[in-house]
């Protein structure tokens, strides 16, 4: 008869140890402290440290200031694969939201303070943006980041990104200028990124809800020809979104 012996114990009792915390942390887009994963997990905090610190070696946990906690950017690009469903679904509808609007398309989903584009469809004009698949952008200065910031509440956005948000551009909005827009959002359902990311670039999006979690769908493109066309562009964006979940529903 086999036996487990008390390596190999000790070696499943870290493994089990370290996805507690990894499942704690499912669902905190904004992180938490080594006190909270602690309590939460009934571990120790030295015990929660040493975790933490080795899942941060790996990419599979970032730290923050003040211990904030959260998953990582190795961990994303390994759960990217999870949204394989959604983005096969979302093809079609993104391709016929470029073919109508001009612009690139872009699906994308929320890691910590990152936005990852999980999905491209690519302007055919010569001045275009052509983000890249499985690449990060920061979620604070771009329309699908603000469209899924606005689907959490400002306590949990201050906690995600911090008391003062790094400027990327000139353009890039201070906090109180992002929570206010946040509300605007909120009320209207449609986000604009202009230059905060990357002069000349700027953005129109909307959240998608799916029974996967939220999504973003933004288009993107030179920031004088998106200004431009930006009413046509939300109209487009909006029938974009709701042909989609139609289309989602019917398969389920």
């Amino acid at each position: 008869m086999m036996t487990i012996s008390d390596t190999d114990r000790g070696g499943v009792q870290v493994i089990s140890r370290a996805a507690a915390i990894l499942r704690c942390l499912e669902g905190e887009p904004a992180g938490l402290s080594l006190g909270e994963i602690a309590k939460r997990c009934g571990l120790p905090r030295s015990t929660v440290q040493r975790l933490v610190d080795a899942l941060a070696l790996e990419e599979l946990l970032e730290v923050h200031g003040r211990g904030g906690v959260c998953l990582g950017p190795a961990l994303m690009r390994l759960a990217s694969h999870s949204h394989v469903d959604i983005v096969q679904r979302s093809r079609p509808y993104l391709e016929a939201l470029t073919a109508e609007t001009g612009e690139t398309t872009l699906l994308a989903s929320a890691t910590g303070a990152e936005l990852l584009i999980l999905h491209t469809v690519v302007s055919s004009q010569t001045l275009r943006v052509s983000p890249v698949p499985g690449g990060f952008l920061n979620i604070y200065g771009i329309g699908g980041g603000k469209a899924l910031l606005a689907t959490m509440d400002d306590e949990a956005v201050i906690k995600l990104l911090g008391q003062k948000i790094k400027p990327l551009t000139p353009n890039t909005l201070t906090l109180p200028e992002l929570l206010k827009q946040l509300e605007q959002v909120r009320g209207n359902g449609m986000a604009f990124g202009n230059e905060e990311h990357t002069l000349g670039v700027a953005s129109v999006a909307v959240s998608l809800q799916t029974p996967q979690g939220y999504y973003s769908i933004d288009v993107a493109g030179p920031a004088w020809r998106i200004r431009q066309a930006r009413e046509k562009i939300e109209s487009a964006l909006l029938k974009c979104r709701e042909e989609l979940l139609s289309g989602l529903r019917s398969i389920d």
